[in-house]
C-alpha cells in the first residue's frame, strides 16, 4: 500500500485536526513511516503490547499514582496462559467482540479455534481436532478468557507481575538518593507527577503540528530556580548498558523533548526565565532491582538538543509532503553502502 495517497479519506481525516506528535509517535516515523502511516493515519492496533511496556506501566502507577491502580488494570487470578495459548484466545475473544451475545463461552468457538491452530502451526501432531481444541479449552484458559469478557478496557495483570513490580517500587523508594530526588515522600518543595503537557512551539520554532508529553516526576525548587524533571525507565539489562539502549531506544530523543516541554509549560512564561535551570535524569531500574539516576549533563543535553533540530527537519518532511514510503535517510538522503 503506497503511504503518500493524499486523497485518500484517511489522510484527509488525519490532517483535518492538528496532530500533536509524542516521542513514540517521532520514534516510530523515524523507525518505520510505514508504521506510523498504520498506527496514526489507518488507526490499525497493534495485536500485542510487551510484557516489559506492562511493568512499566504497572510500576510508575505503584510508584507514583497508587490510587489510580484499579483504574487501570485488573489482577487475573493465578498465571496468565503461556505466549501461544494466550495469543489463540486473544484471537477468539477478538472474534468474540464482533458477537451480539455477550454469554457465549471459549468452547463454543471450536471452528475459529481449530482454524488459528492450523494457522500458526500449534498441536497439529494431535490426530483429531477435538484433541487439539482440548489443549485450548482448558479450565486455566476458560478462566483467562472469562477474564477478557470483564476487564472492561483495564489491562490484565498476573499476580507474578504485580509482585514482580511491587520489589521494583520497593527498591526505588529504599534508595534514599533516589527517595530525595523525587521527593517521594512529604516535601516542601513543589511535587507533580504524570504530568500531562502540550505546545504548539519547540526548539524555539512553531511547526504546523505540535507535541506532547507526559512527565512522570516534576520537582520545582523555587529558591534555588531549577526545575527537576526525573524519567522513570525499566530495563531487562543490567543497569551498566543503559548508556546503549539511550541510544537504541532513542531514549535521548525523549529526553530531549521533555526538556522542551518542561521549559514551555513551566519556565518560559517567567519573567526571569534566564535564571532558571532543569535537571534531567533518568531513574532507571533493572531486572534485579538495582536502582540508578543517570544524571544528564547540561552539555550531553546541548549535544541531544542539536540531534533533536535534524529529527524535526525530517518529521517536517514526512508530515508537510504526506509521505510517508520510506525513511528519510531513503526517501531523501539516497542512503547507500
Amino acid at each position: 500500500m503506497k503511504k503518500n495517497l493524499i486523497g485518500s479519506d484517511e489522510l484527509q481525516q488525519f490532517y483535518s485536526n492538528k496532530f500533536y506528535f509524542s516521542y513514540s509517535g517521532i520514534n516510530k516515523l523515524l523507525f518505520s513511516p510505514s508504521w506510523f502511516y498504520n498506527h496514526y493515519i489507518l488507526k490499525e492496533k497493534e495485536d500485542s503490547v510487551d510484557s516489559h511496556l506492562i511493568n512499566g506501566r504497572v510500576i510508575h502507577c505503584l510508584l507514583l499514582n497508587p490510587e489510580d491502580f484499579d483504574d487501570e488494570f485488573i489482577i487475573v487470578p493465578g498465571t496468565l496462559p503461556g505466549a501461544s495459548n494466550r495469543s489463540i484466545i486473544d484471537e477468539i475473544f477478538k472474534i468474540h467482540l464482533e458477537s451480539s451475545d455477550d454469554s457465549l463461552t471459549l468452547d463454543k468457538y471450536e471452528t475459529a479455534i481449530v482454524d488459528l491452530l492450523e494457522k500458526i502451526n500449534l498441536h497439529q501432531k494431535l490426530k483429531t481436532d477435538e484433541a487439539r481444541v482440548k489443549k485450548i479449552v482448558t479450565a486455566d484458559n476458560i478462566s483467562y478468557f472469562e477474564f477478557l469478557k470483564s476487564k472492561q478496557g483495564k489491562t490484565l495483570v498476573d499476580n507474578k507481575t504485580l509482585s514482580y513490580c511491587k520489589e521494583c517500587v520497593d527498591s526505588i523508594k529504599e534508595n534514599e538518593s533516589i527517595t530525595a530526588l523525587m521527593q517521594l515522600d512529604e516535601s516542601d518543595l513543589e511535587v507533580h507527577n504524570e504530568v500531562k503537557v502540550t505546545t504548539d512551539q519547540l526548539m524555539n520554532g512553531k511547526f504546523a503540528f505540535g507535541f506532547k508529553g507526559i512527565l512522570d516526576n516534576v520537582v520545582i525548587d523555587k529558591e534555588k530556580k531549577t526545575l527537576f524533571i526525573n524519567d522513570l525507565k525499566t530495563t531487562g539489562k543490567p543497569l551498566i548498558d543503559f548508556p546503549e539502549s539511550v541510544e537504541y531506544y532513542r531514549y535521548w530523543l525523549q529526553a530531549s523533548i521533555y526538556y522542551s516541554l518542561a521549559y514551555y509549560r513551566y519556565i518560559a512564561d517567567k519573567e526571569d526565565h534566564q535564571e532558571w535551570s532543569i535537571q534531567f535524569t533518568f531513574v532507571v531500574v533493572d531486572k534485579y532491582n538495582q536502582v540508578y539516576p543517570f544524571q544528564v549533563t547540561p552539555k550531553t543535553m546541548k549535544e541531544w538538543m542539536e540531534r533533536l533540530n535534524k529529527v524535526l527537519l525530517q518529521v517536517v518532511y514526512h508530515y508537510e509532503k504526506k509521505d510517508y514510503t520510506l525513511p528519510y535517510e531513503l526517501a531523501v538522503e539516497n542512503l547507500k553502502l
